[in-house]
């Protein structure tokens, strides 16, 4: 029965090439003889692109604490929040911490309507978003960061739980996400607390109500214009997933009691439409993560309207460490993905191909997968398993229609096995429809609306249904409060 209102630098460069290709043979031999959220190309809160150089690069995106999923954000051109220019303009003459405060209500609700193979039909209409505040710095030191997120149920059949939106028996959500300290020393950022963090492995995940938040502490370089060289430091001792008010150790996902953090290191470096970098993912007795990517966009001319391609190859590798306490440890895995991006008057064309290696999946409870297959729902990281993907998007402000565009994607993944037996696995194929509209001026600015729909075919299984579908409408409104 239905409840309503139920409350609730170059020298760099070589070291990673060297070590990407370190995973082709891992590619090449496994050629020749679960599911979970993955995302839209890559990312699902990302904005698709309009032109190659708008499209997302996991290691371009780099290393970040953003005050919001979308916010500094390297590859979509910049835009002024029109709404927030005369209120600050008329905090001039006050001390920059109270000068460059920003308090926002960001407002989401959401309709997901799942059929998981027949077996439940998880759907439910949610509403609710996150106040978030943000100070300007005092005395050029110290920043106040935080964020209150809910999610509260307006209709919720049974099974509501399963729609990630809702803890898993369906109640609401609300918890304090972030609330942090950042200080600038030396030409660096220490974010101390709880807060957001992007990186290609550890991420928001922001394509639910909620996005995954953590707590720790996330050592980065002040951020200037024009950056090369990016960087993090960080631990991290525990993490919120989307569907829980709780933070939990992160080795609570990976099966382990023993309670354990993540040593996140990494680098990367720009130089104009070269992107590069490496970045590692430590969790002591339970496994190391290891990422690269190489990602250029060739010197074509034109602009963003003109012809545009873009090359890209990355590695995750993953492997069991210390004591090894995740079940079927030790392991040994990886995944490589290639892409290419071709453009042309707001028309964006991607192909990519990926292989896992026979050894094990890639575990990835923390975010988005970085593999360029990675889709809505399938990341094609099970064990042994190749996948293809092709996918057209397009940015309809060509033909006056400001804001609105579409994207298309069909994944192919096949070969994968039981790593625990070697038995083969059924073939999935995925498609994804995603439209979005987000004007950035005019009378409704501040307004995102998605709506995707997809269907996830696991082919010739001996389930009820081969498929599993979902449709998912999402209504975001950004008011800016001070």
């Amino acid at each position: 029965m239905a409840e309503l209102g139920r409350t609730s630098p170059f020298l760099v460069v070589p070291c990673i090439m060297v070590w990407l290709i370190s995973g082709a043979p891992a590619f090449a031999q496994g050629a020749g003889g679960g599911g979970g959220s993955g995302g839209l190309g890559n990312a699902f809160d990302y904005p698709i692109p309009a032109s190659v150089h708008e499209a997302y690069s996991p290691i371009n995106e780099g290393f970040a604490s953003p005050s919001d999923p979308r916010a500094d954000l390297k590859g979509p051109t910049p835009y002024v929040d029109e709404r927030e220019v005369a209120p600050k303009a008329a905090r001039q003459g006050e001390i920059p911490f109270f000068r460059d405060t920003d308090l926002k209500f960001n407002s989401r609700s959401y309709w997901m309507d799942e059929d998981q193979f027949g077996f439940s039909e998880p759907r439910a209409l949610t509403t609710g978003g996150w106040l978030s505040y943000q100070s300007g710095y005092l005395a050029d030191l110290i920043q106040l960061q935080g964020s209150l997120y809910t999610s509260q149920p307006l209709y919720t059949p049974e099974d509501a739980g399963g729609t990630y939106n809702l803890t898993p028996d369906g109640q609401q959500i609300t918890t304090l996400g972030q609330a942090n300290v950042r200080a600038k020393v030396l030409g660096q950022e220490v974010t101390a607390g709880r807060q957001l963090v992007r990186t290609p492995y550890i991420n928001p995940n922001d394509d639910w109500m909620i996005p995954d938040t953590f707590e720790g502490v996330v050592l980065l370089p002040e951020q200037i214009a024009d950056q090369k060289l990016g960087y993090i430091a960080s631990y991290l001792w525990r993490y919120k997933p989307r569907n829980t008010p709780n933070f939990i150790p992160f080795t609570q996902a990976l099966g382990v009691e023993q309670d354990e953090g993540v040593l996140i290191n990494g680098v990367n470096y720009r130089a104009g439409e070269f992107h590069t970098g490496v970045v590692n993912y430590w969790i002591k007795d339970a496994m190391n993560t290891a990422y690269g990517e190489i990602d250029y966009t060739l010197p074509l001319g034109g602009g963003k309207d003109g012809p545009g391609l873009r090359l890209g190859l990355n590695n995750i590798d993953q492997r069991s460490a210390g004591a090894a306490l995740i079940r079927n440890s030790p392991f040994t895995t990886n995944q490589v993905s290639a892409r290419l991006l071709a453009s042309y008057r707001g028309f964006v064309l991607t192909g990519a191909v990926s292989r896992a290696s026979r050894d094990h999946e890639i575990l990835k409870p923390y975010g988005w997968s970085p593999a360029y297959t990675a889709m809505m729902i399938s990341s094609f990281q099970r064990a042994g398993e190749t996948a293809y993907l092709t996918g057209l998007s397009y940015d309809f402000s060509r033909i006056g229609l400001n804001g609105l565009t579409f994207f298309a994607g069909w994944g192919w993944g096949f070969d994968a096995i039981n790593s625990n037996n070697g038995k083969p696995l059924a073939n999935r194929d995925e498609l994804d429809l995603r439209v979005e509209y987000e004007p950035h001026d005019g009378a409704l600015q501040g307004l995102r609306v998605q709506l995707d729909y997809i269907d996830m075919r696991l082919i010739d299984a001996p389930l009820p249904s081969d498929d599993l579908t979902q449709l998912r409408v999402i209504v975001n409104y950004m008011v800016p409060l001070l």
